[in-house]
C-alpha cells in the first residue's frame, strides 16, 4: 500500500498543501516588506531604530542558554540512561514534573532571584530561566536518545580501559550528536522567540532581546514616516536569524543521523 503510486501521490499532494499553508504567511509578510518602497523599507527600519545592543543581548540569552543545556542536559540524560546510583528514577520523574509548572506561575519567583542577584535589565537574567525552564523536556528526549543506544558500547569501553568521563565524552557524546542537535534547536527557538520574561526581566527597551523590538515597531507605526510596510521589514529583519540557524542546525542533524548510521 505505502509504495503503490496512487499513496505516493497522495502523500505528495498533503505535503504540498501543508507547505502552501505554512509558507504562505512568510511570502506575504516578505510582499508587505517589499511593497512601496522597496528595500528602502528595510533602510528605514534602522533609521528608527538601533537594534545592535538588542542583536547583543539576543546574542547573550541565546549562546549562554545553548551553553548551559548542552552542558547540564547532555550530561544528565546520560547519567540517568547509563549510570546508576540511588533513587534515580525518582529523581528522574521528580524533575520531569516541571514540564507540568506553567511559565506564567514561576515569574514571579524568578524575578525575585533575578533582582536579588542584581541581574535585571541584563542578558544574563534570561539565560538561566530560560535554560531552566527547557531542561525538563530537553532531558526526557535526550535520555530516550541514549536509551536506543547499546550498552555494549559501554562495556567495550571499559574493556580498552576507558573511565566514565572517557566513555561520555568520546564515545557516547559523538554518537548522541543528532539528538543533542535537536535538543539545541527546540532550545534556540524557545529562547529566542519567548516574550513574557524578556518583557519583565529586562525593562531598558535599548537592552530587551529581540523578541521583544517587534512591539515598539508595532506602537512606531502611528509615528510620521513609520508604515505598515516598514513594519514588516522589521519583522523580517527579527526571523533572519531564526532562518539561519535553521538551517545550519538541520544541516547539522541530517549529518549527525548519517555519521551516526550503522553500515552493514
Amino acid at each position: 500500500m505505502k509504495n503503490s503510486l496512487p499513496y505516493k501521490i497522495i502523500t505528495q499532494v498533503i505535503c504540498v498543501v501543508l507547505l502552501v499553508i505554512l509558507v504562505f504567511p512568510l511570502y506575504l509578510m516578505l510582499e508587505k516588506s517589499l511593497a512601496v518602497s522597496g528595500f528602502g523599507n528595510y533602510a528605514k527600519v534602522f533609521e528608527y531604530f538601533n537594534l545592535i545592543p538588542n542583536v547583543i543581548t539576543s546574542i547573550i540569552v541565546v549562546g549562554g542558554t545553548l551553553i548551559v543545556v548542552s552542558i547540564v542536559v547532555s550530561m544528565a540524560a546520560y547519567a540517568f540512561s547509563k549510570l546508576e546510583f540511588p533513587h534515580k528514577q525518582a529523581v528522574y520523574y521528580l524533575i520531569l514534573t516541571g514540564m507540568m509548572i506553567p511559565t506564567s506561575a514561576l515569574i514571579f519567583p524568578l524575578y525575585q532571584i533575578v533582582r536579588g542577584l542584581h541581574l535585571n535589565n541584563t542578558g544574563w537574567s534570561l539565560v538561566f530561566p530560560y535554560a531552566t525552564a527547557s531542561a525538563c523536556f530537553n532531558l526526557m528526549v535526550l535520555t530516550n536518545y541514549y536509551n536506543a543506544l547499546p550498552d555494549e558500547l559501554i562495556d567495550a569501553a571499559k574493556i580498552d580501559g576507558a573511565n566514565k568521563w572517557t566513555t561520555f565524552i568520546q564515545i557516547m557524546l559523538p554518537i548522541a550528536k543528532p539528538g543533542l542537535v535537536f535538543v539545541l534547536i527546540q532550545t534556540f527557538l524557545s529562547a529566542w522567540n519567548e516574550l513574557q520574561m524578556a518583557i519583565i526581566f529586562v525593562n531598558d527597551t535599548s537592552k530587551q532581546p529581540l523578541s521583544v523590538v517587534p512591539l515598539r515597531f508595532a506602537q512606531t507605526t502611528s509615528s510620521s514616516g513609520f508604515t505598515i510596510n516598514n513594519l514588516f521589514a522589521a519583522c523580517i529583519i527579527c526571523l533572519l536569524p531564526i532562518a539561519v540557524f535553521y538551517i545550519f542546525a538541520s544541516r547539522q542533524l541530517m549529518a549527525g543521523l548519517t555519521a551516526g548510521a550503522v553500515k552493514g
